[in-house]
């Protein structure tokens, strides 16, 4: 699989986790971008879609859950896989509308995160790779 062609956004208002688990996408040649808040990423959604969305459900301002509900209106293609802390965490029904996956949801910290790249290309195998700018 091509992972240049899969456009990544990594949302975390924890900088060093952003820059971590971004750089490790880029070492597998994902197109990596990242943001510290909901807001910031819904911004750049307006200007360039993505494919993926690698969301932390603990944000500054909009939580995780709203930005992933927001993001699937905009653009329903999109695959969301969550990256939090909350051990306790039970997928609602409106992120499973959504299109979250119970398999698609990793727990901070993580050890190995072979397994999120490998949930990314399991997210794209298959389905609508020919996300479309918006310009």
């Amino acid at each position: 699989m091509d992972h240049s062609k899969i456009r990544v956004i990594v949302v975390d208002d924890e900088s060093a986790i952003r820059a971590s688990l971004a750089g490790y996408l880029e070492d597998f040649e994902f197109d990596v971008s990242s943001a510290g808040s909901a807001e910031e990423a819904l911004e750049m959604l307006e200007k360039e879609p993505f494919h993926v969305a690698i969301i932390d459900l603990r944000l500054p301002g909009m939580s995780g859950d709203a930005l992933i509900l927001k993001a699937h209106r905009m653009v329903p293609s999109m695959r969301f896989i969550i990256h939090t802390g909350s051990a306790a965490f039970h997928l609602p029904e409106e992120l499973r509308c959504a299109g979250v996956l119970g398999d698609h949801i990793f727990l901070k910290p993580m050890a190995d995160m072979t397994s999120m790249v490998e949930a990314v290309e399991e997210l794209m195998v298959g389905k609508n790779k020919g996300v479309k700018s918006k310009g």
